[in-house]
Order: structure tokens, then sequence, then C-alpha cells
């Protein structure tokens, strides 16, 4: 079964538990199969919801979308969506991808476009998680990208492919002579990306056009950001540049040779509040000034970080950035001076990059499988799910999605059923029969590894 879609069919009500976990309603499922190597379509089936006992309740108006197009969600790359869902959540549908997720996927459009790690790359519903179509690339992936009708992937083995975004069918195909473990960016006509060899790209979005390439003299395994006509990546000798997204000329490169520790750069850039952030995998986050590339700041963790940070501008604290470590914590540093503001032992290693949602962050251990909404301002836990992804949630602004070791999870707002309870949380439904219509099955699929042995893409 490649996607269940949990139905309406309130049997009772529960108040949220202490922590804020809340699971949605049960009902009908439906199933779509099929493997090719070229693009495939499958309509799949809807049971029709139904109904029982005395609760009922209207669906809430959705909200607009809002696209996630590509990892890190804006050409800044802040992993922050402010307009997204808050829990709790009313949990919708779920699909399974058959093999690691590791990065998020593309949403745009009322469409995903999910990429698992062997290469299958599906277009779901984002309304139901139906399969649209899905298509064989083969080889070692990094993030979808979405734009104007098209889904771009990097490939590990040099290959970067456009394909239609309403038929999977392959636009063009690019040729890079070294690795490709870059996500690539999307911004006005143009993809940029880097590569193993120290090349960073521009190509025509339509054409595949080379419009220009620039040696930054070493592996580039980060994706890049772009902020004001500036393209910023960090490269594995731990340089960070700034390069012209115009011209591919060098605006400025700033070393990181002269600070404690070592080591390159596996993290991308968040760039926000005049400065670009950037975390070495020694565990070392670096702010430097967006137009001088100057070190303001640097900020230790105490183990490796191959993650993004993520930034917001946190109702009551201010600009802040949030970064995942190996050594089990997720801080909250102020973006301005570099101070720890709070931190969160999740129970376990930190592989890949918090999101900021609404007034929530999350994170994910796949030592604990578990993904953790804390509350940006205090770092307390207001929502958990028994599933563990690389970047765990994301959202188009009306869903929440939870990406899993294997799995997407969907989640919509909480319906809201009578009064708040005494402790003030909302009530929400809750099917007693959740667990027997496939949820425990798409839980036994999750075979996460220890999250102590990264599976090599840039992040």
């Amino acid at each position: 079964m490649d996607c269940t879609r949990i139905g309406r069919r309130p049997l009772l009500a529960i108040a949220a538990v202490a922590t804020g976990v809340l699971a949605g309603c049960g009902g009908g499922s439906g199933s779509t199969t099929g493997e090719s190597t070229q693009a495939s379509t499958s309509t799949g089936t809807q049971a029709a919801p139904t109904t029982s006992g005395t609760t009922t309740s209207s669906r809430p108006e959705l909200a607009k979308e809002t696209p996630y197009p590509y990892f890190g969600r804006v050409p800044e790359r802040t992993h922050d969506q402010p307009d997204a869902p808050n829990p709790p959540f009313h949990f919708v549908w779920t699909f399974w991808a058959h093999e690691l997720i590791e990065f998020p996927p593309a949403v745009s459009h009322g469409r995903m476009y999910v990429l698992n790690k062997t290469g299958q790359l599906f277009a779901l519903s984002t309304s139901d998680g139906k399969l649209l179509w899905k298509r064989t690339l083969g080889a070692n992936q990094t993030g979808p990208a979405y734009a104007d009708g098209t889904v771009f992937v990097a490939q590990g083995n040099g290959t970067f492919t456009a394909l239609d975004a309403a038929t999977g069918k392959t636009r063009w195909v690019f040729h890079s002579p070294t690795g490709l473990q870059s996500s690539p960016l999307t911004v006005d006509g143009r993809v940029y990306f880097g590569s193993q060899g120290g090349i960073l790209y521009a190509l025509d979005a339509g054409s595949g056009k080379v419009l220009w390439k620039s040696d930054q003299g070493a592996a580039i395994k980060a994706s890049p950001a772009m902020h004001d006509g500036v393209v910023y990546v960090g490269d594995y000798d731990g340089n960070v540049h700034a390069v012209s997204a115009s011209t591919g000329k060098v605006v400025w490169t700033a070393s990181t040779d002269s600070y404690p520790g070592g080591g390159g750069f596996y993290s991308s850039p968040a760039i926000a509040f005049g400065r670009v952030y950037e975390a070495r995998a020694d565990g070392t986050l670096f702010a430097l000034d967006v137009q001088s590339g100057h070190v303001e700041w640097y900020f230790l963790a105490t183990d490796d970080v191959y993650a993004s940070p993520a930034t917001g501008d946190v109702k009551g604290l201010g600009p802040t950035v949030f970064i995942g470590s190996y050594d089990r914590k997720l801080y909250a540093v102020d973006g301005e001076s570099g101070k720890q503001r709070w931190t969160y032992d999740v129970g376990g290693a930190i592989p890949g990059s918090p999101t900021v949602m609404g007034d929530t962050v999350y994170t994910s251990s796949f030592d604990t499988s578990k993904t953790t909404g804390l509350d940006a301002r205090s770092g307390k836990p207001v929502w958990e799910w028994g599933t563990a992804g690389y970047e765990p949630m994301i959202s188009d602004g009306r869903y929440a999605f939870l990406v899993g070791y294997q799995t997407i999870w969907a989640f919509e707002p909480c319906v809201m059923r009578g009064h708040p309870n005494p402790g003030g949380e909302a009530i929400c439904a809750l099917a007693s029969d959740l667990h027997e219509i496939g949820v425990k099955a798409q839980l036994a699929r999750e075979d996460p590894k220890s999250s102590s042995a990264r599976s090599g893409a840039g992040g």
C-alpha cells in the first residue's frame, strides 16, 4: 500500500496530552502500485468517507497555498514558514516511498514531488496523497526543486535532469564531469548548483544551457543560497563564497581556517538579518556579514553538524538561528550576538536540518525514532510523532508534511470539536480504529539506520 488516506469517521473525542501529541481521524484508505523507468501514472482508489457516532464537524477551510519549491523553501534557504499551521494537527494521509527520503519534497500548485535515495521520483496530490506519476532515474540523488512547471533533480553520477512536472517526462539533461551532492536552487529562470569538482553552475532553466560556471577551488557538497543577486555557498575546504548570480564573478571569499576547530561545509547557508549563517562540519556555526564576508561571531556546538541552520524572527525573542548537532541538542542562538537562547536534548544525534513553521521549530533523531515540535520561543515540546526524518517537517501553508525515513505523513490544522477542555488544550477527533487501517504497517516500514552513519548528500 503506497498511500493510505485517513478519512473522517469521528468515533470519540479526546483532549490533547500534556506534550500536545495529537493523532487524527481514521477512515477509508486507497492505494497505488506499479514500477517503471518511464513516467507512469495511477488513478488509485479512494474509499468514500463514512460517519458514525454523534459528534460531527465540518472540515476547516484551507488556507492559501504557500509553495515549498526546494530545500530551505526560499532562495535564502531559511527553512522558515511563518504562515504554516501550528499544532495540534489532524492526521490525513501517508505515502510510502520505499527507500530513504534524505531531502524534503518540493511542493507547489497542489502537488508534491518526492525523491528517494535510489532515484525514484513520485508526484503526489497534496490533498490526499494520490500517486499521479513516477519516474525511476537511478543513481544517488539530492533534493528536488520545482519552478514554472519543471522539476529539477541532481544525481551523484553527475547527471542533472529537468522533468515536466505534469507528466514526469524528461525535458533536458545536463552532464557534469564530476558528481553532484548539491541540491538545486531555482530563481528567475535559472538553476544553480555545485559539483564535487568545485564548480558552481548556473543553467538556463528552460533549456539546460550553461550560462556560467565558476571554479571555487574545492568540492561543493552544500546547496547554494541566494540573496539580492548574489549566490552564497560553502566548500569542503572551509571557505564561504559569494558569487554574482548574473555573471558568476566572485564578490568575496571568506576562509574559516583561523577559527577554532577545522573542516569543511556540508551544511548549506541560510541568509537572514543581514548575515550568512553557515555551520562547519566540526560543529562551528558562523555568522558572516552578507556584504563583506566578515565573520561577526561564531558559536560552538559540542559535536559535529552536518545539517543546515534555520532562521526565524521569533515572537518575543527576535532574530534566532536554530541548529541541530550530533551532540543530541537543538540549539536556539541569538541571530545578532551569537549567544545561546536555549537548548533541547532530543535524546539522540540530530542529522538533519530543523524547520521553523509558524511558532514551532521541528527537529528529529533516528536514534529515538521521533519528530518533535518545540515552541520556538521557549524550547518546550508541544508536539511529537513516532517517526524520524532528516528535515522532518515542511508545509505548503495548508498542510503540514512530516518527512519520515521512507514515509510522508500529511496533517492539517486540527478540527475543533465542542469547547476547550479545562486544561485549555484543543479537543480533536480520534478514531478508535486509527491503527487498524494501516498506520502501524506504515510505521513498521520505517527502517531508520542510526543517525551516526550519515548517507551523503549536501544539506
